[in-house]
């Protein structure tokens, strides 16, 4: 019971990424061959590594006036709704409620990472702030951050997978990215993909018992105001 309680309250706060040189006196490269003929494979790596590198982090926050829902398992506060609202070009807004608190969040969005400069308990009819406060609000946390790639870091979380099939009652995803935090007890995974953000979570502890206390969320729809 002791574990069930802490886990709850953990849960209450949880729930809620070619210049040209004039080279004139040389002789051109031919069938990707330096001048010297060498092969030029650290070019080709390069722009085959490009694609993941220039996503844009703003794909991964929810289109503006949508609401998501999420169907919970394992708890009873694992089920929520969250409505994205875009403040400008740079800030987004969240409200997420799981029927025992309702958080709002705002996230910054800058060229290598996404950080949560807000994140407070509020009524369900609450207001964002004015634009002139929340562009003086100093980060939180970093969410989400670039390189996507294996075994990028940001605060405490880690990104540990780029093409993970992920299954949701809204759709199945092909390619979800992984990223995870663990402590000595708990792990924690967010799944995110491209034009959605987070489409799934996990939460598993480690219980006094020996057993595996585990809670998920995933996405099961999202509505825009259009709709």
């Amino acid at each position: 019971m002791r574990a069930m309680r802490i886990s709850m309250i953990f849960l209450l706060v949880l729930l809620f990424g070619c210049q040209q040189q004039d080279n004139a006196g040389d002789p051109e490269p031919v069938n990707g061959e330096t001048p010297n003929g060498e092969e030029n494979g650290d070019n080709q790596n390069a722009v085959e590594e490009e694609p993941e590198d220039e996503l844009e982090l703003s794909q991964f926050l929810k289109p503006d006036g949508s609401t998501a829902k999420f169907l919970g398992d394992g708890n009873e506060f694992a089920s929520y709704t969250e409505k994205t609202t875009w403040l400008d070009d740079q800030y987004v807004g969240t409200i997420v409620d799981n029927g025992g608190v309702t958080m709002m969040t705002i996230y910054k969005i800058g060229d290598e990472k996404i950080e949560i400069v807000y994140k407070e308990p509020v009524d369900l009819d609450a207001a964002f702030p004015d634009m002139e406060d929340i562009k003086s609000m100093q980060p939180i946390e970093t969410y989400f951050a670039k390189p996507i790639e294996v075994g990028t870091s940001f605060g405490n979380w880690k990104i540990i997978k780029i093409d993970e099939p992920v299954e949701t009652p809204y759709k199945n995803f092909d390619e979800a990215i992984v990223i995870e935090e663990s402590g000595e007890n708990y792990v924690n995974r967010k799944y995110f993909v491209e034009g959605l953000g987070e489409v799934k979570t996990e939460y598993i502890m480690d219980t006094d018992q020996g057993e595996k206390y585990i809670v998920i969320s995933t996405l099961e729809s999202v509505s825009t105001e259009d709709e």
